[in-house]
């Protein structure tokens, strides 16, 4: 028996988003807030902006100066914030207040569990792509015989070692993926757990991600109209040859509009992710885990 659908765990987000209406237009606000700030801080301290000039995220980082030092872990505390309060909603529906965004452990762990991973992922990632050339150096040199009578077979191998890199890093990503709302849950960082939580349990998760990723992609999908018009709206004020301030006035009127754009495209794949993750743990964790039969017959 599955210990959870993975088109329940897909759809958990969406019944957070349509049961708690004002707790997401909270979040939204909030996520509103910080991004007009960040908007203003950036008209202020542009003179003049390109249109369409694209920048490097190292050059856009710059471009706010010292103020960059508090926006950056402002945003990314709203993010783990966000997670946090997901996690809340679907774990603890009943605790009074858990739509609000707070600063506790539970935020904190959830930080260093997403810091700790992204640090070894990045890592795990280095040492594959560092492997990856003499392994298949040695797959070229093994299969050289079959030059003759496959021409292509050097594409092949590379395409191959590639693809197997990208499924490790994948099949890996998805075990250790409930790590932070199990740190969350269990009010500490169980080391032991983080691998065997998942175990039996891969083909599941993968495949709740997957529809989780159609939702996000459905949802920008839709919301990419209102960014267009938007960007066309800014791009003809900008181009707009009339005093300068009364264009600035202009841009900053449209702060709002792009902050509140901003905010749900944040808000709304964030509460989709996290509540997946949430409804995952708590179906496995009630049933209990890892999942013996299953892992008996599957090695993830």
């Amino acid at each position: 028996m599955s210990a959870f659908s993975p088109i329940d765990a897909a759809y958990e987000g969406v019944r957070v988003l349509r049961r708690e209406p004002k707790a997401v237009i909270y979040w939204i606000a909030v996520w509103a807030l910080a991004l007009a700030a960040v908007g203003v801080v950036r008209a202020l301290t542009t003179a003049r902006q390109a249109v369409g000039g694209a920048q490097s995220p190292s050059a856009l980082v710059h471009s706010y100066g010292p103020l960059a030092g508090v926006l950056i872990p402002t945003l990314l505390a709203l993010g783990v914030m966000n997670t946090a309060t997901v996690y809340r909603a679907v774990l603890q529906p009943n605790e009074h207040g858990w739509h609000l965004f707070k600063l506790s452990e539970e935020e904190a762990r959830i930080a260093v569990v997403h810091a700790v991973g992204g640090v070894l992922l990045f890592l795990a990632t280095l040492l594959l792509w560092q492997f990856l050339p003499a392994a298949a150096g040695l797959l070229f040199y093994v299969a050289s015989p079959l030059s003759g009578v496959v021409p292509g077979h050097y594409q092949i191998i590379a395409a191959l070692g590639a693809a197997a890199t990208v499924a490790l890093e994948v099949w890996v990503a998805v075990r250790f993926s409930l790590a932070p709302v199990e740190s969350f849950a269990q009010r500490r960082f169980p080391l032991e757990s983080y691998w065997s939580m998942t175990r039996g349990h891969f083909w599941r998760l993968l495949a709740s991600y997957l529809l989780v990723f159609l939702e996000v992609a459905l949802f920008l999908m839709v919301f990419a109209v209102f960014g267009l018009a938007l960007g066309a709206t800014a791009a003809a004020v900008m181009g707009w040859r009339g005093p300068d301030l009364a264009r600035r006035a202009l841009l900053l009127a449209l702060v709002p509009a792009a902050a509140i754009l901003g905010a749900a495209l944040l808000a709304v794949p964030a509460t989709l992710i996290s509540a997946c993750q949430a409804f995952a743990y708590r179906a496995i964790a009630q049933t209990g885990a890892p999942a013996r039969t299953d892992a008996a017959k599957q090695p993830a």
